[in-house]
């Protein structure tokens, strides 16, 4: 491999480690994590540095977040990978380069940190990429609808966490009473998670959101009645 396209390969890595901190920034702020913890994290992960810090922790509350992570991590394995194999190449190439090929590869590193400091600093760009994502997140969460995850079964009930992408219109905008949760379908909701708030104490005026995550106890069937199937089933329920 010669030194410019070592160089193009470089700098083209380096454009989409930019990027791709961007992405995964926003998509953990749409879980709820604030912008800047957002941006620390997504670094430290991708970097393989400070991970290990209490304030990961909140990296994994949720099945989406811990999905996200993995990716994260996937990635920055390949990336570290490719990235050093990139630089032996560099480094063996440039006894056998020419000047022209040097002024070239300047040309293309100094046009790379341009389009970085583009990328990490235009509103522009970063509200236009905000935009894409929050549009395809909300079209594939509509159409996921809510996931089940369980923790353990006891008897005939479980322990299981449901993170809420699209709540039933007939849950929206009444409270946990009104909703007869624990009256119409016999579910025991333990511990409600908004954002990077974590309440378990629980009264009846509290009202269900969109990207609320809760823990409850209950028959499955009755929190699959409740959370995944259509309003006519959850009816007979």
């Amino acid at each position: 491999m010669n030194l410019v396209l070592a160089l193009i390969l470089f700098n083209i890595l380096i454009l989409l480690y930019q990027i791709i901190i961007e992405v995964f920034t926003i998509l953990f702020r749409i879980t709820g994590i604030n912008l800047e913890k957002s941006r620390f994290q997504v670094i430290s992960i991708l970097t393989c540095t400070g991970f290990t810090t209490s304030e990961s922790e909140t990296m994994l509350l949720t099945k989406r977040r811990r999905k996200l992570t993995t990716a994260m991590m996937m990635f920055s394995y390949i990336f570290n990978v490719t990235i050093v194999s990139i630089i032996v190449n560099l480094l063996i190439s440039t006894s056998t380069t020419n000047i022209h090929e040097i002024k070239l590869g300047i040309v293309l590193t100094i046009i790379n940190i341009i389009l970085i400091f583009f990328v990490r600093r235009s509103k522009l760009f970063k509200n236009a990429l905000d935009k894409i994502i929050i549009k395809i997140t909300n079209s594939k969460i509509m159409r996921r609808g809510n996931s089940l995850f369980v923790y353990d079964t006891y008897g005939t009930k479980s322990i299981v966490e449901v993170e809420i992408n699209n709540l039933r219109e007939s849950f929206k905008d009444k409270t946990i009473e009104e909703i007869g949760l624990k009256e119409k379908y016999d579910i025991q909701l333990l511990v409600l998670k908004r954002g990077e708030n974590i309440i378990d104490l629980i009264y009846g005026d509290v009202k269900l959101q969109n990207n609320d995550v809760i823990v409850v106890f209950g028959k499955m069937k009755n929190i699959k009645a409740a959370f995944l199937k259509s309003e006519e089933k959850s009816k007979k329920v």
